[in-house]
């Protein structure tokens, strides 16, 4: 759960991670496992967290809980987390709220870069892990983000040189063609 974001309203699953002895059992028997709750407040301490949910008067501990993600300014979040991990999903939602303050959203598209491999080909040599690509066009620009699921390695661009084609086919309304090629910021 990302603590710094989580405002009243926002939702949350509760999921079976880490915690104090006896936490997690205290927390299972008022709520349901991979059950779905709206934040009331969270109260960050120097080495915890409790999170307020609506309708119970406890405070839970925050490792027990993940972002719900939905459809937000056109985005559809949920599917970029199905297909990436929270990291990346909040990587893209960052940049997206940044760049959606002053501009307008006109369209975004999720896809995922098999590299033209058929998985199920025995002639095939082993393919390339899929690469998740996720355009998002505001007016005026173009971020096209990637995630590789082998590596779980992700980066982005703002309408550079090799965006431009990206650039002119999404701001038609249609599905560009892939970069082909990803690069990833060292660490």
């Amino acid at each position: 759960m990302n603590i710094s974001s989580a405002k009243k309203g926002s939702k949350v699953r509760f999921c079976h991670r880490g915690g104090w002895d006896g936490e997690y059992e205290r927390a299972a028997k008022i709520l349901k496992h991979n059950g779905e709750y709206v934040v009331e407040r969270v109260d960050i301490y120097q080495s915890s967290t409790d999170v307020f949910l609506q309708g119970f008067k406890e405070s839970f501990n925050s490792v027990f809980f993940e972002d719900v993600y939905g459809n937000e300014d056109g985005v559809d979040y949920a599917q970029i987390r199905k297909l990436t991990n929270v990291p990346f999903t909040e990587f893209v939602r960052e940049r997206v709220k940044s760049a959606t303050f002053l501009r307008e959203m006109e369209h975004s598209f999720i896809s995922v870069d098999d590299f033209g491999c058929d998985p199920n080909d025995p002639e095939a040599d082993e393919p390339d892990s899929p690469v998740v690509v996720v355009d998002v066009k505001v007016r005026g620009a173009l971020y096209t983000f990637w995630f590789n699921t082998e590596t779980d390695l992700y980066d982005y661009t703002i309408l550079g040189e090799d965006a431009v084609t990206r650039y002119l086919t999404i701001s038609k309304g249609e599905r560009p063609e892939f970069p082909g090629i990803y690069t990833y910021e060292s660490e």
